[in-house]
């Protein structure tokens, strides 16, 4: 059985005894460090790894909620931590676990069973707290990113260039680049090698764009083999679609074959073609499919100056 470290912060000698003396009744592989005031427990659980913390709640340089506040919020210690109380006052203890504690234990019930329960529950509690967090992030991402190519997805997109014209307004409407992007010849390499050969080609384009973005710029892909950007305000939208084709042009290696794959981009800007969401992915788009109709590789949209709503 691993060995499990404790971090014990009480002042009082006897109650560290007392707790030292419970963990060698339980036979289990402990290891004890203590600290008999609060700075000391924190730069204890800053500098060393423990599994769980028993916490005094009354210091003589603070109080066990500063304790808690100071671990949780300032150095982003994960480990469970178990109140330690003088009274069974249960206002004492609620407000322990509001303030992030996982269970307490009064002096007077600091045997070895109470202990051992209370140390193990806080464990597990903080473990599951832990796994559910970390699912729940797993979702949220999900919910934002392709799984294919770790782009952002139309999710993302829409939320991102909603935030930028909301920025951009507040900064005297400051210009920025919105790009739609087509891939060509995708059909005919997913029809004849199949879909693994189109996922191939997706994620090499995935990887192709985030190797040329710059970190103001953020591409996504909004479905099937569409494709958009957000530039920085005041980079040169031609440019990047210039670069974008260039990159896109190389082939992709699927096996033994070589796949062939070029793109259309349509560029707007901000708030020339568009000062809605709605208003410039329509004109990105309507330049994207004049710039795939006449095999021109990108094309702007006009300049049309839209109503702000």
């Amino acid at each position: 059985m691993p060995v499990i470290t404790l971090l014990v912060i009480d002042d009082d000698e006897v109650d560290r005894k007392t707790v030292a003396r419970s963990l060698k009744t339980l036979g289990t592989s402990y290891e004890m460090l203590e600290a008999r005031d609060g700075h000391r427990g924190v730069e204890l659980a800053r500098s060393h790894r423990v599994d769980c913390i028993l916490l005094d709640y009354n210091l003589p340089d603070m109080s066990g909620l500063d304790v808690l506040a100071e671990l949780r919020d300032h150095l982003g210690v994960s480990a469970p931590v178990v109140m330690l109380t003088g009274s069974g006052n249960e206002s004492v203890a609620v407000e322990a676990m509001k303030g992030g504690a996982h269970d307490y234990v009064t002096k007077a019930q600091l045997g070895p069973d109470a202990l051992s329960r209370a140390i193990v529950n806080a464990i597990e509690k903080n473990s599951l707290q832990r796994k559910f967090a970390e699912a729940q992030n797993k979702l949220e991402h999900l919910a934002l990113y392709d799984v294919l190519t770790g782009l952002g997805n139309r999710n993302l997109f829409n939320l991102e260039l909603a935030r930028t014209i909301a920025v951009s307004r507040r900064k005297n409407r400051t210009p920025f680049p919105v790009l739609m992007m087509d891939l060509d010849k995708f059909k005919a390499a997913n029809d004849t090698f199949g879909h693994e050969a189109g996922d191939a080609i997706l994620a090499s384009v995935g990887s192709r764009l985030r190797g040329i973005s710059r970190a103001a710029d953020s591409y996504f892909r909004v479905g099937g083999d569409e494709f958009t950007a957000i530039l920085d305000p005041g980079s040169a939208g031609d440019v990047a679609a210039r670069r974008i084709i260039e990159v896109i042009l190389q082939p992709v290696s699927f096996g033994s074959h070589t796949l062939d794959v070029a793109v259309s981009i349509g560029l707007a800007h901000y708030p020339t073609n568009g000062e809605t969401t709605e208003d410039l992915v329509r004109a990105a788009d309507a330049a994207m499919y004049e710039a795939k109709k006449l095999n021109l590789g990108w094309a702007a949209a006009a300049d049309i100056r839209l109503p702000l709503t």
